[in-house]
């Protein structure tokens, strides 16, 4: 009978602990290249970077987006290696706590290969228009900016 109700446990066990995996593009807190915090990229999303004037990622900037539909993300920051990352067609807005606007402090927008990426409408608190072609913006000290990708 003890047999019986050992396997009726571990039976219990295996069918409520489910089987495959789910993610929301939150980072769970394991070692797989994020931290706590960066949105982990799945195949529908495009990464970009976040870069200082002196080639150094710009890291733990936070940022939410909000898809064509009106549905906004968590809370999330850049990796630090500076990505974020989108699903095109959301904008998503970037808290710049702590940098001091341009032109002493410009940040840089760029790809995977450090080209930057021009052209990307945005609007921030007293500014807004598109990147330029080396992917800075205009943006005054602890700016919030939207970005429309």
């Amino acid at each position: 009978m003890k047999r019986i109700g050992y396997i009726a446990v571990f039976l219990g066990a295996f069918l409520l602990s489910g089987c495959g995996s789910y993610s929301d593009g939150y980072d769970d807190g394991y070692d797989d290249g994020f931290y706590d915090g960066a949105r982990v990229p799945q195949s529908d999303m495009v990464s970009l970077f976040l870069i200082d004037k002196n080639g150094y990622s710009i890291s733990e900037v936070y940022y939410s987006c909000i898809d064509p539909y009106g549905v906004e993300t968590p809370t999330y920051m850049t990796a630090p290696n500076g990505e974020f990352s989108f699903i095109p067609g959301e904008r998503c807005t970037f808290d710049l706590d702590g940098l001091y606007g341009t032109p002493d402090d410009p940040v840089f927008i760029e790809d995977g290969r450090g080209y930057g990426k021009g052209d990307i409408p945005y609007r921030c608190i007293y500014d807004e228009g598109f990147t330029y072609e080396d992917g800075s913006f205009e943006y005054i000290e602890d700016d919030i900016c939207t970005f429309y990708f």
